[in-house]
């Protein structure tokens, strides 16, 4: 294989890899919004289109990294075009931080719901009510004596 066709090669699978990571952040923003709008349905619908374009990023960082090894330069040194090389990463980056993104707001949603949990929980096993101040804590109403009882 010549050094222009290795080239070329190169930058088709990058900008092959562009599209991929262009399809997967399209993906994680519609994520976003079917877990916004807690259409489970919808969120789970996508996740064998997202494994789909892991799977073949993946595969295309595979093949950099063979392809580097074999020239024994890294990826980022062998590239063609550099331009091209940084608008990946680049798009690598922002589909990073969307998938963050989702990963805090399913945590969220999930610490949301075991607390909801909890309290109907406590409220089946006892009478009382739970009364939270300002900052969010439980406000007891047998407390110790403080300075005001003083």
């Amino acid at each position: 294989m010549s050094a222009g066709t290795s080239g070329s090669g190169l930058s088709d699978a990058i900008a092959a890899g562009c599209e991929q990571a262009r399809r997967l952040g399209g993906l994680l923003e519609e994520e976003f919004k079917a877990l916004s709008a807690q259409d489970l349905p919808r969120f789970e619908s996508m996740q064998a289109a997202k494994e789909e374009i892991l799977a073949a990023l993946a595969q295309l960082v595979q093949g950099l990294t063979t392809a580097a090894g074999e020239t024994g330069v890294a990826p980022s040194a062998s590239m063609p075009d550099d331009a091209q090389w940084e608008q990946f990463q680049q798009l690598m980056s922002d589909c990073r931080e969307a998938h963050r993104r989702n990963d805090i707001l399913i945590r969220t949603k999930l610490e949301s719901i075991r607390a909801a949990l909890r309290i109907l929980q406590n409220s089946e096993n006892s009478s009382s009510v739970e009364v939270y101040d300002r900052m969010g804590k439980m406000y007891g109403y047998r407390r110790g004596r403080g300075y005001e009882d003083a």
